[in-house]
């Protein structure tokens, strides 16, 4: 009787949660109660593992792998593999007809050797029906090739490419030779000039394979070769700084450079450049061109056409960073948005400066606000339409995305992943900012709590700010999506590496105060061997507020 009872209240229940299905927005009132109520339901949770492509190559690269992992999956009781199939380098693990096979890379370390024509999204689709669960095929959208070995479509389509607005300071030298400083008070790379100030270092922290020129009150008083002689590192005096170069930085001292000098770094050099110029790992494309929007919305359809994938998930859907993208094209877009010509391109949207101490300064100009919420709406456009690509094709397949939980400065990647309900309130906000929210187009989305402290008082104790927590960042997240759609906290575990206890205390606050949790990334569960976490926390069974249809006819309703 009792059991009968218990069976009896449970429909009813989700009987009531059902019914609102009319809800249009996030600030409706039974749909917001339906949201909040779903949070406080243990039974109710979506428990996602990601399989990172370039990580887990070792583990996934045959057919008997596969089966291995996804049995450990299954053991765990995950309801979702994010397989991640297109990677920021732009090469594919399937069989696609158009873009290029992880085989296929002639220089990329980790395809060296990948098997030819091997289809890991349709070996893992097929292991991980044979247990239910889903598999949603990830794609890295506008990141197109590896800046670090030069290959990729963004390679072969180079007018594709971001073009990045880049300043730097320069170093000239006594005989007006000049040569760009790479950065300050920051690692020395390849061929990289360092400047080093004694508002940070008393002594230069470079290794000896360079030279160092110190410079007191304008004069070069030292030059030194460490990199032949294994001199050591020179002091920074409190009246000036020491310059310090490896290889062709190096070289550039040595030939240029010698004591009772003058040398200059007051001078600045701002260019406009391809994304494979830039710093970073990624090759970056222009999310407005029309060429490269039907190359990644071709990926997506070929993806749901071809395969049974439960879901597709777009990654790095979005800008490089603030400072792409300055090309003529989105120059001209856009002018066509704001009505009007842009005198002073690009330093109407902001100028790059430097402080005395070589640190680098963006100083807003009158367009910034606006540029910002362009930007964004040329995502949100994006998002629309891959929305409408994957359910013209297949109502059943969902849509999401993964984006980090940091929403004060995620912005500057020219993504407004919040609610079109939510209004921020913070300096780059123009009043229509709001307007540019993408939540609304999404299924669930999955956001990066990836922060090491779990609670806001950790984190405050720390010296950090409350948001820069599991916990503060995850209710951000929720308060800025507003209920819009699920919210699945997500953790990064190599930040809990000999700290399993930890990893459980953030994998309960994600669980706590979102629809569910994303856990990153498959080959932590291996290197740590925290499998036998996850089976402990995840032994009770539950379904992903996603899987159940009257909630997520709910939230597509406004879509």
């Amino acid at each position: 009787m009792k059991k009968l009872i218990a069976v009896v209240t449970a429909f009813l229940l989700l009987t009531f949660l059902v019914i609102p299905v009319s809800a249009k927005g996030g600030n409706d009132t039974a749909r917001k109660n339906v949201l909040q109520n779903i949070v406080k339901d243990p039974d109710k949770k979506a428990r996602i593992l990601w399989y990172d492509l370039s990580a887990n190559i070792e583990y996934l690269n045959t057919k008997e792998k596969v089966k291995e992992i996804v049995g450990k999956t299954a053991k765990a009781n995950i309801d979702t593999i994010i397989l991640d199939i297109k990677n920021s380098t732009g090469f594919v693990a399937y069989n696609s007809n158009l873009a290029p096979h992880a085989s296929t890379s002639k220089k990329i370390d980790k395809f060296q050797g990948y098997p030819e024509n091997y289809d890991l999204l349709q070996n893992v689709v097929e292991e991980a029906h044979k247990y239910g669960i889903k598999v949603h095929a990830a794609i890295n959208v506008f990141s197109e090739g590896s800046t670090t070995y030069q290959e990729g479509p963004a390679y072969e389509n180079p007018e594709w490419q971001s073009v990045i607005y880049e300043g730097s300071r320069v170093a000239t030298a006594a005989n007006r030779e000049t040569r760009k400083i790479d950065g300050s008070n920051t690692t020395r790379n390849t061929n990289y000039l360092v400047l080093y100030t004694p508002d940070k270092y008393d002594v230069s922290p470079a290794n000896r394979w360079g030279a160092e020129v110190q410079v007191t009150d304008g004069v070069v008083t030292q030059v030194s070769d460490r990199n032949t002689f294994g001199t050591p590192a020179l002091e920074i005096p409190e009246s000036g700084y020491v310059l310090s170069g490896h290889g062709t930085a190096r070289t550039w001292l040595l030939d240029n450079v010698k004591v009772g000098d003058t040398i200059d770094v007051a001078s600045t050099e701002i260019k406009l450049v391809p994304s494979s110029q830039a710093a970073g790992h990624s090759t970056f494309v222009n999310p407005i061109r029309e060429d490269v929007q039907n190359y990644e919305l071709g990926i997506i359809e070929e993806l749901v056409t071809n395969y049974d994938v439960d879901g597709i998930v777009l990654d790095r859907a979005r800008y490089n960073n603030i400072y792409a993208d300055f090309s003529e094209l989105s120059r001209e877009k856009f002018e066509e948005y704001i009505g009007y010509e842009v005198d002073n391109f690009p330093q109407d949207i902001f100028e790059i400066k430097f402080a005395e101490n070589g640190q680098q300064n963006m100083v807003e100009g009158p367009l910034y606000q606006k540029w910002i919420e362009w930007r964004a709406g040329n995502i949100q456009s994006f998002f629309k339409k891959a929305e409408k690509t994957i359910h013209d094709i297949k109502d059943e397949v969902y849509f999401s995305t993964y984006v980090g939980a940091w929403y004060s400065d995620y912005y500057s990647e020219g993504v407004n992943w919040a609610s079109k309900t939510y209004q921020p309130d913070y300096s780059w906000t123009s009043p229509d900012y709001h307007k540019t929210g993408y939540a609304e187009t999404l299924d669930f989305i999955m956001t990066g709590t990836y922060f090491e402290h779990v609670t806001k008082d950790e984190a405050i104790a720390n010296g950090r700010i409350a948001e820069h927590s599991v916990e503060g960042s995850a209710e951000l997240a929720m308060d800025v999506i507003n209920e819009s759609t699920f919210v699945y906290g997500s953790l990064y575990l190599n930040q809990y590496i000999n700290n399993p206890e930890q990893f459980r205390k953030a994998l309960r606050k994600d669980i706590e105060l979102t629809h569910g949790v994303m856990i990153f990334d498959l080959v932590y569960l291996e290197l740590f061997d925290w499998w036998h976490i996850v089976e402990e926390e995840f032994a009770k069974p539950s379904t992903a507020p996603h899987h159940i249809p009257g909630f997520l006819k709910m939230v597509r309703s406004d879509t």
